[in-house]
């Protein structure tokens, strides 16, 4: 019998049609069934449940995740948000798996995300585990118990409590960037070695004064404006640069003020910054309504007040304040609606936290909300910033970002350590994130690799931020790099990093290996030279883990080719606006890209969950191997390993093993800046920097194909003419597991190449002119020659 045949009186009913409760005495029934239903609706209101569920795509995920080792210590601490934003959590860390002896516990814990204040135990077990409180107090049962161990290598990196922090920012102003008692050595910087740059910033300064910016508030968009259209950039964009003009010429007219002590100066910020409180927060500058335009409004006006503290009136300040604590809740708002702790790969969010984090000291002690503004800037900072780099220094979204987001970043750092004597480079990722610049674009590269808008940068463009990241890291090599573009200052900022930092000497790369590996991004960089970009044959590779996601979109497995720091074989496309067609169904596809389609179609789009990895990395001076394997990128899921062996300086062997679910055609895609040389299985171009051969060893017969247009094209106002050629190599027959082995060469370098059947698989022997024998299996590879004796 059932127990709602027991409660309810169901079952037995075929018994003459009398039910289980005939000839029971009516009281106890009752009772009885008052406290079963006491019981269960006790239960059901106590009961809070976790989310346990695994992480999906994109986001942060339980950290640290069971069985792993951490090499910050403490690690910061993250789980999946309750669906009520409105619970607290307690978290608990333990010795032993039940608890018994607890090494470390909080309670009241307003984020789904924790850093403690102490360093744990290193090399042992240990153990942990959260759960979850409503409003009303009750509380979820413990979650699943997670297993870590602290690296006995691993960096102490305590994040400082809530009321730490606040009590250590500076009680007066100035308070970002220097403090009251470095203004005097500020100004004597500018009459000695800033002296140049400080000529500068006053000159600008007194431009500003005599031809202010224009303070009228930018406007809304009109009704019916296309969005992403011509218009819409033309406003969305000018407004970024209306708010920057009033609110960075304020800064800089602050900046002046605080060194000159002129009043001048000080009177022209104060009337800017005014004028931009004029602005309604909920108009055309909204966070929500346009955060280009609203990110700036958050930074500048901060530095502004900090810096003219002292001319602005009770009624003035108060005027400020309002204004700024609205712009600050709103960001905050922002990023606690999108769950940044959780998800924090959205791409503006990551430079918006460090905004907030300088409006939160710009105003602490006058905006109530400024300290929980700060803890949670200072969370995010220390659990899931940088989110596009792991401990080995790469950057997913590419060298664009990478130099955007950390040149932005180093203000912050600057910031911080100014008010609270913390210093980024401790954490493991700044201090190898040099590497990438220095690897990506030797010194003289003119293009980037993958990445949206990489292909404008160059290592000038890069230089400024090497500096500030040698400095930070006290490296010597980056330091070098810096030294070779013979930089000057450029801002208000520049004059501040460089006067208060330490003297450096530079010292030339010699001993590093010409390439490396990023494999926490999947991305690898093979130079043969890395001392000088315009003497340099560079492949870039991408296989990465982070998928497709945001502006590191290219597809996995794809290469590029510079030759003398000038690009070759290109991933093609160039952005008009962001999510535009062309930008959306061009660049963000397969096609795009020096990669494989089947049966026409490519990697899934523009996602995390299109990963792939760098399985293997081999550097030495005549030999650099990878292998990556991209088939999680592909639906339905199949195989795609490709192994590249660039024999310095000239040669690139590719050995792609695609298997599919079922017989398809492969079409192997390469993009170059010049047209290209058709013949069988042979493929040529010269782009300025020479001459570059591609040569399709296996299959025997491919149908050769190539155009000059993307489809769909740039929007046409945006005016962008693009010289790209496209070459398709397709298989004549449907295949499950196809294989092609590819031989480029460049500056017309003498080669030849014999292939032959092996045992379960194909020998390739090169003539470079040095000789090599490549034994390729579908599994398995090996190369043999002078030096080199490798098998993978």
């Amino acid at each position: 019998m059932s127990w709602s045949a027991v409660v309810f009186g169901y079952g037995d009913g075929g018994r003459g049609g009398k039910g289980v409760f005939q000839g029971m005495r009516t009281g106890l029934c009752s009772t009885f069934i008052m406290l079963l239903l006491v019981f269960f609706v006790h239960v059901s209101a106590s009961a809070l449940i976790l989310d346990e569920s695994p992480a999906e795509p994109g986001s942060w995920g339980f950290r640290p995740a069971d069985g792993t080792s951490v090499f910050v210590n403490p690690p910061a601490f993250t789980w999946r948000p309750h669906k009520h934003r409105e619970v607290l959590y307690a978290l608990q860390v333990a010795k032993d798996a039940d608890f018994e002896n607890i090494l470390y516990q909080q309670t009241a814990l307003p984020w789904s995300t924790h850093c403690p204040a102490q360093v744990f135990p290193a090399g042992v077990s240990l153990y942990w585990r959260y759960r979850a409180q409503e409003p009303e107090g009750r509380w979820s049962d413990w979650s699943t118990v997670r297993r870590m161990t602290i690296a006995p290598e691993a960096t102490a990196y305590p994040k400082p409590e809530r009321a730490a922090l606040a009590a250590r920012i500076p009680k007066g102003h100035p308070r970002l960037f220097f403090l009251a008692e470095e203004i005097d050595f500020l100004r004597e910087q500018a009459k000695t070695d800033q002296a140049e740059l400080w000529t500068k910033l006053r000159e600008k300064a007194d431009a500003l004064l005599a031809t202010p910016p224009d303070t009228t508030e930018p406007p809304r968009y009109p009704d019916g404006v296309k969005y992403k259209g011509e218009e819409w950039k033309k406003i969305w964009w000018g407004n970024r640069r209306r708010a920057v003009a009033v609110a960075d010429g304020a800064a800089l007219l602050a900046f002046v003020y605080a060194l000159s002590g002129e009043k001048s100066y000080g009177e022209g910020a104060r009337e800017l910054l005014l004028a931009f409180c004029e602005w309604d927060p909920k108009g055309a500058t909204n966070y929500e309504y346009n955060d280009e335009a609203a990110m700036p409004l958050l930074y500048y006006p901060s530095r502004t007040y900090s810096w003219i503290y002292d001319l602005l009136t009770p009624e003035q300040r108060s005027r400020v304040i309002s204004v700024m604590r609205q712009r600050g809740q709103d960001c905050y708002q922002h990023l606690r609606g999108r769950r940044h702790l959780w998800r924090p790969y959205a791409s503006h969010s990551n430079r918006a936290w460090h905004w907030l984090g300088e409006v939160a000291i710009a105003f602490h002690g006058e905006i109530p909300e400024s300290e929980e503004w700060l803890d949670y800037s200072m969370t995010l900072f220390y659990s899931c910033y940088p989110v596009w780099g792991g401990n080995d220094g790469g950057w997913h979204e590419g060298m664009a970002y990478w130099e955007s987001y950390l040149s932005r970043f180093m203000n912050w750092a600057l910031v911080s350590r100014t008010a609270f004597q913390i210093d980024p480079f401790e954490k493991p990722f700044f201090r190898e994130t040099g590497y990438y610049g220095m690897y990506t674009l030797p010194p003289g590269t003119q293009t980037g690799a993958f990445g949206d808008l990489a292909f404008r940068m160059t290592s000038h463009r890069i230089a400024p931020l090497m500096s500030q990241l040698a400095v930070g890291a006290n490296n010597r090599y980056w330091c070098w790099y810096a030294d070779k573009h013979r930089l000057s200052g450029r801002n208000y900022l520049d004059f501040v990093f460089t006067a208060k930092s330490g003297a450096l000497t530079a010292e030339v790369p010699e001993a590093l290996p010409s390439s490396r590996c990023f494999k926490d991004t999947g991305l690898a960089v093979l130079n043969t030279n890395l001392l000088d970009g315009l003497n340099n044959v560079q492949v870039h590779f991408k296989s990465s883990p982070f998928g497709r996601q945001s502006h590191g979109y290219n597809a996995n497995n794809a290469f590029l080719l510079n030759v003398d720091g000038a690009p070759v074989f290109i991933r093609s496309g160039h952005r008009d606006v962001y999510g535009s067609p062309h930008h959306a169904k061009w660049m963000f596809e397969t096609k795009s890209d020096n990669a494989i389609l089947i049966n026409g179609k490519g990697q899934r789009v523009h996602t995390a969950d299109a990963t792939g990895q760098i399985t293997e990395f081999h550097t030495q001076p005549q030999l650099d191997v990878l292998i990556g394997e991209a088939g999680d990128a592909y639906e339905p899921g199949t195989r795609w390993t490709r192994r590249i062996f660039f024999f310095k300086p000239s040669a690139v062997l590719i050995h792609d093993v695609l298997e599919a679910p079922e017989p398809a055609q492969y079409q192997w895609l390469l993009h170059a800046t010049a047209p290209f040389e058709l013949g069988p299985n042979y493929a040529a171009c010269t782009p300025d920097v020479g001459k570059a051969e591609v040569r399709f060893l296996r299959p025997l017969s491919l149908n050769l194909s190539q155009k000059d247009v993307c489809d769909p094209p740039p929007y046409a106002w945006s005016n962008i003419e693009l010289k790209e050629w496209h070459l398709t190599a397709e298989t004549t027959e449907q295949k499950a597991q196809q294989e092609f082995i590819t031989l480029i060469t460049v500056k017309e370098a003498p080669a030849t190449a014999i292939t032959t059947p092996a045992a379960e698989g194909v020998r390739v022997v090169l003539t470079l002119p040095e000789e090599y024998t490549v034994l390729l299996t579908c599994e398995h590879a090996k190369v043999q020659g002078k030096g080199v004796d490798l098998q993978f």
